[in-house]
């Protein structure tokens, strides 16, 4: 799978987007942890795009240009080392040690899921409205993608319909 190649796409049609303070503090256990959201906030994406919630960030994707890669991202996923684990529905921590890098991970879900691959689950899609909760389970690994078993054909899709 050439990961250069991903990276370069994420890169373009994707960003990272955080949901709360730039700079959290939490105490976990007797340990106090601070968080810090290298990122823009969710409310700062581009007015066109499709933001998608992955629990712990939200992923914004320009689903313009997205349509623009749909093919070669499809050529690269058949080169996922393990196909049969995407048909499953890995969580964003499989994904993450499989391509290098968790976030890329969200990256690449939420492109999926405007490109009609997939859906993103999340503990929130699951029911779960605690949000302390959905934090917690998807810190345990509870966002994943639906499965993927390859893109669907034009036929296929007007076979659906």
């Amino acid at each position: 799978m050439n990961l250069d190649r991903l990276y370069a796409i994420l890169a373009d049609t994707t960003v990272q987007l955080r949901k709360g303070a730039e700079v959290e503090h939490e105490r976990v256990g007797g340990i106090e942890v601070t968080h810090v959201w290298g990122m823009p906030h969710e409310s700062e994406a581009k007015p066109d795009a499709v933001k998608v919630d992955c629990a712990l960030l939200t992923i914004g994707v320009d689903a313009a240009k997205a349509q623009t890669y749909r093919g070669e991202l499809v050529a690269l996923l058949a080169e996922y080392p393990e196909p049969e684990r995407l048909a499953g529905g890995p969580s964003y921590i499989e994904v993450g040690a499989v391509i290098g890098d968790q976030g890329s991970a969200f990256q690449l879900f939420a492109l999926g899921e405007v490109l009609g691959l997939w859906h993103v689950i999340t503990p929130r899609t699951l029911g779960f409205q605690d949000a302390a909760e959905i934090r917690e389970m998807a810190g345990r690994g509870l966002v994943m993608m639906s499965g993927y078993r390859g893109a669907p054909t034009p036929a296929a899709d007007a076979v659906g319909q």
